[in-house]
This record gives C-alpha cells, sequence and structure tokens, in this order.
C-alpha cells in the first residue's frame, strides 16, 4: 500500500514511514499536484482537508479523510478504514525523512556520520539509500514500540 500525505499530515506521513509503509509527503503543493502525483503513482491520499477530499472522492481516486486530532487517532483511522493491521516486521525499513530505503551498516561504515558517543554506545545502524542519513536503536524506538503498541489496542477494542 503506498501513501501520498498532503501538508496537514506530516507527522503522521512520518510515522507511517517508521512503520515499513511507502509514504509520500508533499508539504507545498498544490492540490492539483497532489491528485496528479497520487493517480501516476497509485498512491492513496491521505488528508484532513475536507474540500481537497470532496474532489478526490468526485474524480474516484482512493483517499481517506482523517480529523487531524492525534497523530494517534489518525493512524487508527487510516488502518481502521483500509483494512491494515500493524506489521511490526517492517518497522525501520524507510527513512522517516525522504522515504528512501534503509540498510543495515557496520559501526566502521558510519563512523565519520554520527557523533562518536553514539558510535561507542550502539552497534546496530541503518542508513538511507537516498539521502544518507544514519539512524541507531535510541530511546525514541521504546516510544514508537509504545505508538505501536496503543494502535494495536484501539484496532483491537474497535473490531469487538
Amino acid at each position: 500500500m503506498r501513501f501520498l500525505a498532503d501538508a496537514m499530515l506530516g507527522s503522521v506521513a512520518r510515522k507511517l514511514r517508521i512503520f515499513g509503509f511507502d509514504t509520500l509527503y508533499v508539504p507545498d503543493t498544490s492540490d492539483n499536484e497532489v491528485l496528479r502525483l497520487a493517480a501516476a503513482q497509485n498512491r492513496i491520499i491521505l488528508t484532513a482537508d475536507k474540500e481537497l477530499f470532496k474532489r478526490i472522492v468526485k474524480q474516484g481516486a482512493y483517499g481517506v479523510l482523517v480529523e487531524g486530532a492525534s497523530d494517534l487517532d489518525d493512524m487508527v483511522h487510516i488502518f481502521e478504514k483500509l483494512g491494515i493491521s500493524m506489521d511490526l516486521s517492517k518497522m525501520g525499513s524507510r527513512c522517516t525523512s525522504c522515504n528512501g530505503i534503509l540498510v543495515q551498516k557496520r559501526p566502521e561504515e558510519v563512523g565519520e556520520l554520527v557523533p562518536p558517543n553514539v558510535l561507542a554506545r550502539y552497534k546496530g545502524f541503518w542508513q538511507c539509500t537516498a539521502c544518507h542519513k544514519v539512524y541507531w536503536d535510541g530511546g525514541h524506538l521504546g516510544r514508537i514500540r509504545i505508538f505501536a503498541k496503543n494502535i494495536e489496542e484501539r484496532l483491537a477494542t474497535s473490531k469487538g
């Protein structure tokens, strides 16, 4: 499943990427360009813009209208609407900045790209094949796992 998140959903786009979803984020793009890109790349449009959503429906494109109240609410709504379940095995496979693919790297391969204290403290590193940003298993990973658990719990309670 491939997504295109409009300007209002940058944080949701980053979280979808964290969970391994191919998510294009277009912050400075017109509604016409959003519609064109989504059609050309076969993407589901995610938006909190009611007028844009009306255009999506009118054109017969695929989209999900979210409330934008919180990332948790929006993610649960998207997953429910599209029948998606959480697949944590894909977590950490995409760059949160550019949507590129992450590949595992040895510490010596990223030594000049991360602070020395990080290099000394962590052994697992991943680098984006597109923008070359480097990631590691820091404290944020625990918060992301809690967020994923909250999504799973909300999805389970909504199913019955």
